[in-house]
């Protein structure tokens, strides 16, 4: 069983500007892919997990 990457909503944003400093993503456009539930995530208490690898493949297929 392969483990999810799981990454805070700012870590993820985070890694993608350092991978792509150009990015049109913003911190708030992740946050509402979340919220309307097309990035999988896990809410642990207050802190909201999303799955790293599943945000790659849906900007990738979706924008």
């Amino acid at each position: 069983m392969i483990m999810p990457k799981m990454r805070l909503i700012s870590e993820a944003f985070k890694q993608i500007k350092q991978e792509d400093p150009n990015t049109a993503i913003t911190l708030n456009g992740l946050r509402c892919l979340v919220r309307q539930g097309k990035i999988p995530c896990a809410k642990i208490g207050r802190k909201t997990l999303i799955n790293y690898t599943a945000l790659l493949e849906y900007l990738s297929n979706n924008l």
